[in-house]
């Protein structure tokens, strides 16, 4: 499995000098060390998920997204049963997100089960752009955390303010 962090520091939860930079600086987080450890010791009993790589997590209210390469070679019981086994160690609901370039491609993977009628790209008179999520109003309350709490979730994984709208 590929980890954010090199394997012997996911293995110790010890970082070396290279992992403990990037932490600091930011590329990665807590959350993704802790992760890293704990995804590595469920790859020893679900040998499937050497075939994924861990690219980054991000966690809200009660809710951690892994985001991961390669999770259409998983099978949906193994993701379930290491989803379960990470909800017992106290990350909350743990949704495993396939790692994608194209931000509408996350966030319909995020929002499941709601339907998103579509993803937007707002460019603004300072030159920043943001991105306008168009829900069904009905779907509101179907969302996985709160509006403003989603909203959050999605800005820190796409890396751009997100704002949801219900037609």
């Amino acid at each position: 499995m590929k980890l954010p962090i090199c394997q012997f520091c996911a293995k110790t939860k010890i970082l070396c000098p290279r992992d403990l930079k990037r932490l600091e600086e930011g590329e990665i987080s807590e959350l993704d060390v802790d992760l890293s450890h704990d995804l590595l010791e469920l790859a020893e009993k679900y040998p499937e998920l050497d075939k994924l790589e861990f690219v980054k997590a991000s966690r809200y209210a009660k809710l951690t997204i892994l985001l991961v390469r390669g999770l259409k070679q998983v099978s949906r019981e193994v993701l379930i049963r290491v989803s379960r086994a990470l909800e017992r160690k106290g990350y909350g609901k743990v949704r495993f997100v396939e790692f994608s370039k194209n931000a509408g491609d996350v966030v319909v993977q995020v929002l499941s089960p709601c339907r998103v009628i579509g993803v937007d790209v707002l460019w603004l008179p300072d030159g920043s752009t943001e991105y306008t999520v168009r829900v069904k109003r009905r779907d509101a309350r179907r969302l996985p955390l709160k509006k403003g709490e989603v909203e959050k979730l999605l800005e820190e994984l796409l890396g751009k303010p997100v704002r949801i709208v219900f037609v």
